[in-house]
């Protein structure tokens, strides 16, 4: 399928609570389908997506962000069975924290399968997924049935996005279309655990304490940056 071409300025779905339509969801799965890159709401901020399982939509949300580094990006799935084919295993404590704190802000990074592109997992062969609670996230991605690329709307190093005026003012090209959800309350991104070790590993503070956690699965190690 012919990729599209990259939009400027790009286009504006109104997607809040009460004047969401069959109509959106089915433009933003075209969009993704074809290439695009969108710019959607979560239940922590504004997120940039893409076909996961599309190595050049994983470079050009990369460049778009100008991210220099190789970090993996984390995916959403629409359902917990829907990530099956793209991880090697599933750990009991991971089973325990996807049944306790999904559909939430908290990413579980797992060993990928090889559908996944190394450009989105790294050299490690990692990938963090989550399923999102936000009502048009779970539409969007029940309709995509693919991984999606969620990646915060931001250049790299940068805030976070959390309203669509943020989002054109650091993206006026490169988007192919944006998808408002009106204003972001929580500007905590997701808290992050690789459950691909034993025990397993917190590599990002976030919206997920962790001490809630841990009372889920015990002790947990944490990485500390350097």
């Amino acid at each position: 399928m012919k990729e599209i071409e990259v939009a400027a300025p790009p286009r504006v779905l109104n997607v809040q609570s009460g004047s969401l339509d069959a109509s959106a969801i089915e433009e933003a799965v075209k969009v993704l389908m074809q290439g695009g890159i969108i710019a959607y709401p979560t239940e922590t901020v504004y997120g940039l997506g893409g076909d996961a399982t599309n190595e050049r939509v994983v470079e050009r949300i990369r460049e778009l962000k100008g991210r220099e580094d190789r970090k993996p990006f984390l995916v959403l799935v629409g359902r917990e069975e829907e990530l099956r084919p793209y991880i090697a295993a599933v750990s009991q404590k991971a089973r325990r924290l996807m049944s306790r704190f999904w559909p939430g802000p908290l990413t579980l990074v797992f060993r990928a399968s090889s559908l996944l592109p190394e450009s989105l997992t790294g050299k490690n062969n990692k990938v963090g997924v989550r399923v999102s609670s936000d009502s048009f996230c779970q539409r969007l991605l029940c309709a995509f049935t693919r991984p999606l690329i969620s990646t915060s709307a931001n250049p790299a190093g940068g805030r976070p996005a959390h309203s669509v005026s943020e989002i054109r003012s650091l993206f006026s090209k490169g988007v192919d279309l944006i998808l408002d959800g009106g204003e972001r309350e929580c500007g905590i991104p997701s808290t992050v655990v690789d459950v691909s070790l034993d025990p397993p590993v917190l590599l990002r503070r976030g919206a997920v304490a962790k001490e809630d956690i841990e009372s889920v699965i015990g002790k947990m190690n944490e990485h500390k940056p350097s």
